[in-house]
């Protein structure tokens, strides 16, 4: 056996593994590569088919519910039967082969193609396949465009899905300042598995922002599949259902919709991104030191009946994130105004031009669709260009609005009185996003009251007022005292009702924080109580005559709070019974008896009852496992334990 057959097969041998691996790009890849040295070889060629049916089986129309067909069979719509007739043969013929060598995978694609012919090869099963197919594509904002087929057969072209995307030539913009953002979108840095950002202009007609990359190649284009947000609460669901771009929160893949972008014309940036509880979701937040693009007098709830066209005139605010984005704080920003003479330079804004007074917004944990989308940015250490000094931004001025780099410039200062309108920090944080939060200094501020984990079961019952930040790992606070609402010794911790500032102060360890508590303050006073939407510990065989009890051997319940403590008749609050969801311990969902709800009304001094809250958020997507969309996903350490409290 000379050279040449020696490293044909160790070729082969290897795209094989490839396959077996479920690595069909690179196998599709080594392929294409040996049947252009090689054209005439048949077991190539049913490798490279194999690969092409098994890896256009992994997309798949909304919901899931099935493979698109077209792309099995590698036909365009348009396509006659007797041109679906005659693939379906090709097709075929080559996998045949390698099912009678029982090749792994063989006989799926096999079953795929048969039934990709059955359903397209009948006028009524094939109408109602259009029908589905093109109603998702509606649904989404997509249009069919006409690309290469996979196989990359000459003349031939496959209609797919693509999102409607409006840019502007970059010929419409000025040249850029100093950085060269185009260097960071190169082909070469962009790699399968990132996900990646739409550009963003004023006058974009489409609602998804976000990309997850599954193939490359030696071209100007890659092959991507679009994020699609997962809203939680009315207000986003609303949002959503009108067809508003997100930018923040979780995302999963709608799969099936899948698409070839070019790179100069749809690429912004690469994503910083976590896997949500559930492995195929996406979050994504703003992280420190990005600059982000906000709405200028944004409201959810009213904003969620506009259309994207309202949204076209929409303004912004710039802001640089000054904290890392959390569900349970927020996070702070500072503006940004941009530098004269420049066409792309911003720096923070400042009260009154003094040089160390920036001002600032505090953007509250439930408000993070204020977010409209992320600006690329370098930041300047001093010295790049004449006029420029350290800490100043340029920015990416295909993601910014017409008007900010039409040569207006923005005021450098903003009064104090103007800048109470931004300042959205009352909305009360119900979902939180994830548990072990690994706190920073950042998520600290003065003034600010936390619960702290303590006593024997550490769960999170005392209050504390932060005095200062020491360090990144110490926090100095000031313990708040219950004042008592009934004439009793009771001594264990009080959750509900009000509070002052003690005398004791001590250094925390930033760890031993649980979450950020809503409060009133009235005064020297705080008052603390169960807000709709909060999950609580309640003590399970609480009554009034309790004096002097060891609470650690009590046992517990959890709740849900259905409504905030209302006025006059001594104040109540209604709550519903909670139940560990089968099989899964930190989910809970609402206990039911003959159908209904386990409700119940505490009066404003039986809050003594409760023990203490219990970080909880709920989780999009859980249904697919089995687990109710309603439950609600609890903090594991605030748990009531078993047999006990």
């Amino acid at each position: 056996m000379d050279s040449n057959s020696i490293n044909l097969v160790e070729a082969l041998q290897e795209a094989e593994e490839m396959i077996v691996e479920n690595d069909y790009v690179s196998a599709r890849d080594k392929l294409i590569k040996l049947q252009q040295i090689y054209p005439g070889m048949d077991q190539i060629g049913s490798l490279l088919k194999l690969c092409e049916v098994l890896s256009a089986a992994r997309f798949r129309l909304s919901g899931g519910c099935d493979v698109d067909h077209y792309w099995v069979l590698q036909v365009p719509p348009s396509s006659t039967f007797s041109d679906v007739e005659n693939r379906y043969k090709n097709i075929l013929e080559a996998l045949q082969a390698l099912r009678r060598k029982k090749f792994p995978g063989a006989e799926l694609a096999v079953e795929l193609v048969e039934k990709a012919f059955a359903v397209l090869s009948q006028s009524e099963s094939r109408g109602k396949f259009d029908l589905e197919r093109s109603t998702t594509s509606r649904e989404l904002g997509y249009r069919m465009v006409s690309l290469d087929l996979i196989s990359g057969d000459e003349n031939k072209k496959l209609e797919i899905s693509e999102p409607l995307l409006h840019t502007n030539s970059v010929d419409n913009f000025p040249s850029r300042d100093y950085y060269n953002f185009e260097s960071d979108r190169r082909a070469e840095k962009i790699e399968a598995g990132q996900i990646w950002a739409a550009n963003f202009k004023g006058s974009s007609r489409h609602n998804y922002r976000y990309m997850l990359v599954y193939l490359t190649s030696e071209e100007e284009a890659v092959w991507v599949t679009w994020l699609k947000p997962i809203p939680i609460s009315a207000s986003e669901r609303r949002w959503c259902d009108a067809g508003l771009p997100v930018s923040c929160g979780s995302f999963g893949l709608v799969m099936g919709m899948t698409s070839e972008v070019i790179l100069s014309t749809i690429l912004s940036h690469k994503c910083s991104w976590v896997h949500g509880v559930v492995e195929d979701q996406f979050e994504i937040y703003p992280r420190k030191g990005e600059i982000w693009a906000i709405y200028n007098n944004w409201n959810i709830d009213e904003w969620a009946y506009y259309s994207l066209e309202t949204l076209e005139d929409c303004e912004f605010e710039l802001v640089e994130i000054m904290s890392d984005f959390s569900k349970y704080t927020g996070a702070e920003c500072a503006y940004l105004a941009k530098v004269e003479g420049f066409k792309c330079v911003f720096e923070r804004k400042r009260i009154g031009g003094s040089a160390n007074t920036p001002v600032t917004i505090q953007i509250s944990p439930g408000m993070f669709y204020m977010f409209s989308h992320k600006v690329p940015a370098y930041r300047f250490v001093g010295g790049e260009i004449d006029g420029v000094v350290e800490g100043m931004f340029e920015l990416d001025q295909l993601a910014l609005p017409d008007y900010m780099i039409s040569g207006i410039n923005t005021e450098k200062t903003l009064e104090t009185e103007n800048v109470s309108k931004f300042s959205c920090t009352t909305s009360r944080p119900i979902d939180l996003s994830s548990f072990d939060p690994r706190w920073s200094a950042n998520d600290f501020c003065g003034g600010q009251i936390w619960a702290v984990c303590c006593g024997k079961d550490f769960m999170p019952r005392q209050y504390t007022r932060i005095d200062d930040v020491i360090s990144e790992s110490q926090v100095r606070v000031t313990l708040l005292e219950p004042l008592l609402m009934v004439d009793t010794d009771i001594e264990w911790n009080l959750t509900c009702g009000i509070f002052k500032a003690g005398e004791t102060s001590v250094k925390i360890g930033i760890s031993w924080f649980s979450y950020l508590v809503q409060h009133q303050r009235r005064g020297e006073y705080y008052e603390i109580w169960p807000l709709k939407g909060e999950i609580w510990a309640v003590y399970k065989d609480w009554n009034g005559k309790w004096k002097r009890h060891d609470h650690d051997s009590c046992r517990g319940q959890v709740v849900q709070v259905l409504s905030d403590l209302t006025e006059g008749d001594g104040g109540m609050i209604r709550i519903a019974r909670l139940e560990q969801v089968k099989d899964y311990l930190t989910f809970f969902q609402g206990k039911q008896c003959d159908g209904f709800d386990l409700t119940s009304v505490v009066s404003k001094a039986e809050t003594l009852s409760f023990s203490h809250r219990i970080p909880a958020f709920r989780v999009p997507g859980i249904g697919k496992h089995g687990i109710p969309e309603s439950a609600w996903h609890l903090e594991p350490n605030a748990l009531p334990t078993r047999g006990g409290h």
